[in-house]
C-alpha cells in the first residue's frame, strides 16, 4: 500500500474515534456522581456512621451501669 492510503486510514481512524468519544467525560463523571449517591443511600454518610456507632457504644455503657 502506498503512503497516501496509510495517511488516509489514519485520518479516518482518528476522526471516527473522536466522534465516538464525544461526551465520554461527562458520562463518566455523571456515573460516578450517581454511584456515590447510591452508596450514601445504602450505607449512609461516613460521619453519620461514626456518630451512630458512638451513640450505640454510649447506650451499651449506660445499660451496663
Amino acid at each position: 500500500m502506498s503512503l497516501n492510503k496509510y495517511v488516509l486510514m489514519a485520518v479516518l481512524a482518528l476522526g471516527s474515534s473522536a466522534a465516538l468519544a464525544e461526551g465520554g467525560a461527562e458520562r463518566s463523571r455523571q456515573f460516578w456522581e450517581n454511584f456515590r449517591l447510591s452508596q450514601e443511600q445504602i450505607h449512609g454518610k461516613k460521619d453519620q456512621a461514626v456518630a451512630e456507632s458512638e451513640r450505640e457504644s454510649k447506650q451499651k455503657q449506660v445499660a451496663k451501669e
